[in-house]
């Protein structure tokens, strides 16, 4: 599913227009990118927990170069399965098709 069919399944589920539904998701995601920023953590309940990871600076090899480099210290974003997510997805089943169950 990419990010045309999603809105449109958020539009029919709520009864709105596909304009209001991909104005919902970029605002959605415009805040989630805007805590993360700032070092929140976003916890969805069911779905999971976005969140930032910091790497110290450490020495690392650059294969492109075949060479040791010093790389930064950096933050980057993550996310945490929740629970339920996590169960949901392990106990589906495929069919033959390809569709869940």
């Amino acid at each position: 599913m990419d990010q045309t069919e999603l809105i449109g399944h958020v539009a029919k589920e709520l009864g709105i227009s596909n304009t209001q539904s991909q104005r919902l998701l970029k605002a959605t995601l415009r805040e989630i990118r805007d805590l993360l920023a700032v070092g929140h953590a976003v916890t969805l309940p069911h779905l999971g927990t976005f969140d930032t990871a910091t790497y110290e600076e450490h020495r690392g090899y650059r294969p492109d170069s075949k060479d040791f480099a010093l790389f930064p210290k950096r933050r980057v974003p993550v996310f945490r399965t929740g629970t339920s997510l996590r169960e949901d997805v392990y106990n589906s089943e495929s069919d033959e098709d390809g569709t869940l169950t």
